[in-house]
């Protein structure tokens, strides 16, 4: 959960069908915001009214992204909560989970005093920015993962800096606040023995320090990038028969979106029977049943014997 770069991640590790929840609110920058949100649903907290806003006829709350709206107050609420309640299932029985600190920047409602995770596109003078302090961020770090801990005692936390910068602060002030997310990273892996450091923003500003390696916005990175993040992102953490094993996955799917100039020949039906033969091997330990469906579904529609 975090930044976009969250995204990326969970978008990658479901490929190989690993079981992953990313983002379930959406975006969220700031690791203020990020683990208050987390332990409130440990703490089966419900959203408090006082944040809830309409705009262009949703509902939608300054805790969560823009992305999490609902037709109407009460069912913002009901959402919320199933979606905190699937959020507590998965850490009370996750291997890992990865935050990815954005920014060190906060915006608070100036009427409300409430720091808010996203501002909606609501007039800036509703809003004071200011650069989150290290101590207040590990503070509240410190009690997630008291009930993190209490829930999933063999969970390990890995936190990194999002290689995307957010320029739209200042280039000096991007580099403040991805500096004091760095020190808050050192600080948490130090102190706590279940933390690890991913270094993805030092190998995107070390590594592939050109700007080809970012995209047409010169601020996300690059499908290149990408790929070269992920790379040590694997090797950091899949052991070798995993990786190979996720790769097996991740070529199988791809096979699927193949599209033959013959659908209806033997050769493609003989190729699809194969696919899912090797989605069969795999199974129970991976489930390929959604896909196995598809791919029969797809030999009958072309005249094949499933």
């Amino acid at each position: 959960m975090g930044s976009c770069f969250a995204g990326l991640l969970g978008d990658r590790l479901s490929a190989g069908k690993f079981n992953v929840l990313a983002n379930p609110f959406g975006i969220i920058y700031n690791p203020l915001s990020l683990v208050k949100l987390l332990s409130s649903c440990m703490l089966g907290e419900a959203l408090d009214k006082q944040g809830v806003l309409t705009y262009q006829s949703r509902y939608f709350h300054y805790r969560l992204h823009s992305s999490f709206h609902a037709p109407s107050e009460e069912l913002l609420h009901e959402q919320f909560s199933a979606t905190s309640q699937q959020v507590m299932d998965h850490l009370t029985r996750c291997s890992h989970v990865f935050l990815t600190w954005g920014t060190a920047y906060s915006y608070e409602h100036t009427e409300w005093k409430i720091p808010v995770a996203n501002c909606h596109k609501q007039p800036t003078a509703f809003f004071s920015k200011r650069l989150l302090h290290t101590s207040e961020m590990e503070e509240a770090f410190r009690g997630f993962q008291e009930l993190l801990l209490r829930i999933n005692p063999d969970v390990r936390v890995v936190v990194t800096v999002s290689p995307v910068r957010h320029i739209k602060d200042g280039i000096p002030e991007n580099q403040l606040s991805k500096s004091t997310l760095r020190v808050l990273c050192h600080q948490l892996e130090t102190t706590y023995g279940f933390v690890d450091y991913f270094p993805s923003y030092e190998w995107m500003m070390d590594d592939l320090r050109d700007y080809r390696f970012y995209k047409a916005d010169m601020i996300h990175p690059s499908e290149v990038a990408e790929d070269y993040i992920w790379t040590k992102f694997s090797d950091s953490f899949m052991e070798p028969a995993v990786r190979k094993k996720y790769e097996r996955v991740i070529k199988m799917r791809r096979s699927m979106s193949h599209r033959p100039f013959y659908p209806g020949s033997n050769e493609h039906q003989r190729f699809l029977a194969k696919l899912i033969q090797e989605m069969e091997d795999l199974q129970p330990e991976i489930d390929f049943s959604s896909e196995i469906a598809a791919i029969q579904s797809k030999m009958l529609d072309c005249g094949g014997d499933a």
